[in-house]
């Protein structure tokens, strides 16, 4: 028997609390759910086995009618848990960790460009002893081919299910580390067509090629220099739902200036330069004017953009308690001298960064 890497959406979604995802409609959510719970109770004779990879009991038992959205989209955690890790227990391995997913974003997100992701989480997958699936990039001319290789039973539902859920893991970061969807031309797995091939396009909205030797999907090449524009406060608050938040719908309803604001926010966050308005039009490859016209097309400007971003670092370093000097917080934000800051910051709030900062102090002991 050929043995089964570990993704990473087992792992993930153990730890993963009830999330909400606007793309999939329910009654797809509840039909895969059916399905899952359909393959799960064949695999193991019964749909009432207890935990430790199984489902709970009362995971186990069909939804009933007028269940919620969000019990389907619960109980289909639960499904995609024990089946990813009775996929991993066909090949005798032992399941990539909570920890080890976590890990993985943390260490990719410091970043500057999609290329450097994912040629840094091949590397740290390797190092996972087979936990992991080993991640590969290949560029043919305006074509990048993503590869996530797994040692799998290729007749196995429980191995399909867990690499195409890999593959959508690893889309949904790549697409959530740039700020932007990544078109993709379908997914394409090793194993056979051993589940409905409509039920599984209309989960996971790609169409999906079956017995391609590997598992992969394509995409342009020139979002391989795409600047990673999030930052490691982002990735805490994300991590818990990640890739459950907007699986099916990496894009969700995200904004041209959303992007622009999280460039600039990561600049700030690692004390580095607010690009021109000529240098972050180039991390776009488009002109000034068009760069311009998008985010007035949004309600807003790149002026702006700066401008509430520089804020709200500055509420954040004033907050800090190690009480980090108006001189040096006027550095980090990219002014000339703090002087200039104050004159900002007092156009922005009303208030001096001094008096911000004290209004927010706890009164000392004894002070009331």
């Amino acid at each position: 028997m050929h043995k089964k890497s570990q993704s990473p959406l087992a792992a993930a979604s153990a730890a993963a609390p009830r999330a909400t995802i606007t793309a999939a409609p329910a009654p797809v959510l509840r039909e895969f759910v059916d399905a899952l719970l359909a393959e799960y109770a064949a695999g193991t004779g019964s749909s009432r086995q207890l935990h430790g990879g199984a489902l709970s009991t009362a995971a186990a038992q069909p939804l009933p009618a007028g269940s919620t959205y969000s019990d389907s989209l619960a109980l289909y955690q639960e499904c995609i848990t024990a089946l990813s890790e009775r996929a991993n227990r066909e090949g005798n391995l032992p399941p990539m960790r909570k920890d080890e997913v976590d890990m993985l974003c943390f260490c990719v997100i410091s970043c500057s460009t999609l290329r450097g992701v994912i040629e840094r989480a091949g590397r740290f997958c390797a190092m996972l002893g087979g936990r992991g699936a080993v991640l590969s990039l290949r560029v043919q001319a305006e074509t990048a081919h993503f590869h996530m290789t797994t040692q799998r039973v290729n007749t196995s539902v429980s191995a399909l299910l867990t690499d195409l859920f890999g593959l959508a893991f690893y889309r949904r970061l790549f697409s959530w580390l740039i700020g932007e969807n990544i078109p993709v031309s379908g997914y394409r797995v090793l194993e056979t067509e051993v589940m409905d091939r409509q039920l599984l396009e209309r989960v996971f909205q790609q169409p999906i090629a079956f017995d391609q030797g590997d598992n992969s999907f394509s995409f342009p090449a020139r979002v391989l220099d795409r600047p990673v524009v999030r930052g490691p406060a982002a990735l805490e608050e994300v991590l818990s739902v990640l890739p459950f938040d907007q699986m099916f719908d990496p894009g969700g309803h995200w904004q041209f200036s959303d992007t622009v604001a999280n460039i600039i926010d990561t600049q700030l966050v690692r004390n580095e330069r607010i690009p021109s308005l000529e240098q972050i039009a180039g991390f776009f490859n488009t002109s000034p004017a068009t760069f311009h016209r998008r985010l007035t097309q949004e309600g807003t400007s790149y002026a702006a953009i700066k401008r509430l971003q520089r804020l709200r670092r500055a509420t954040e370093l004033l907050c800090q308690e190690d009480g980090i000097k108006i001189d040096d917080i006027a550095g980090r934000l990219g002014f000339s001298d703090a002087r200039s800051f104050r004159r900002a910051f007092a156009d922005w709030t009303g208030l001096t960064p001094q008096v911000w900062r004290d209004r927010r102090q706890p009164a000392p002991p004894g002070s009331v």
